[in-house]
């Protein structure tokens, strides 16, 4: 429907119509034309409104009386819907060694940080839970779409190889070999847990999703 031809001249086909919400209200152009409509939304310039019949019209506010601009204005803005993140359907995890790499790559995907503190060169359960998770083909594909992956691999009897990964260690309160959490971006722990006895990579999958906060 043209805009002009609704403030111009056929403002008696939508007066016709009857009120149908508590928030339909009058409206008038500058030339004093007045119609029924729900306001709907104001972007930039424009304001859409909603007319009685359902139908929905947009047109710039300088259209409007000096009132109705002003009523405008009182209405709070409408809060900016989340972006929603597409992550790569191709996206490869890439296992990170630093914690500020880790964060930046969780902000970016949304997804949480898998921290792992483990220890393969000597620790015996860490090398089972390598061999029964993390090297196969079913945590990889799950870790590439739903995971940030960062690994601190300790040396024999849990020596820290750097002074992050044993400042973290301290801070995170780990106290045996191997230990793993999920983290949110901003550092926030969300869960942690070990190897268990049967652990397969749907099971490691689902503590994963139901340890993440739902959005």
């Amino acid at each position: 429907m043209n805009l002009e031809k609704i403030f111009g001249g056929l403002c008696i086909i939508v007066l016709s119509l009857q009120l149908a919400q508590a928030e339909t209200r009058a409206w008038k152009n500058i030339d004093g034309v007045e119609i029924k409509a729900e306001f709907v939304k104001v972007e930039g310039e424009d304001v859409t409104l909603k007319l009685p019949n359902g139908k929905q019209v947009t047109f710039a506010q300088s259209k409007l009386s000096e009132e109705d601009r002003a009523f405008i204005k009182t209405i709070p803005a409408t809060p900016a819907k989340p972006e929603t993140t597409v992550l790569d359907a191709n996206r490869k995890a890439k296992e990170h060694h630093k914690m500020s790499d880790a964060q930046e790559e969780a902000k970016k995907t949304g997804l949480p940080i898998l921290a792992v503190f483990t220890g393969t060169s000597w620790c015996p359960y860490c090398v089972k839970l390598e061999k029964e998770v993390f090297s196969k083909n079913e945590f990889k594909e799950f870790a590439n779409q739903n995971l940030v992956l960062l690994v601190y691999d300790f040396a024999a009897g849990g020596k820290s190889k750097s002074a992050e990964s044993k400042k973290l260690s301290q801070e995170f309160g780990v106290s045996g070999f191997p230990t793993y959490f999920l983290v949110d971006a901003d550092g926030k722990r969300l869960a942690t847990n070990g190897y268990m006895n049967g652990i397969t990579p749907e099971k490691f999958a689902q503590w994963v999703k139901q340890s993440t906060p739902q959005k």
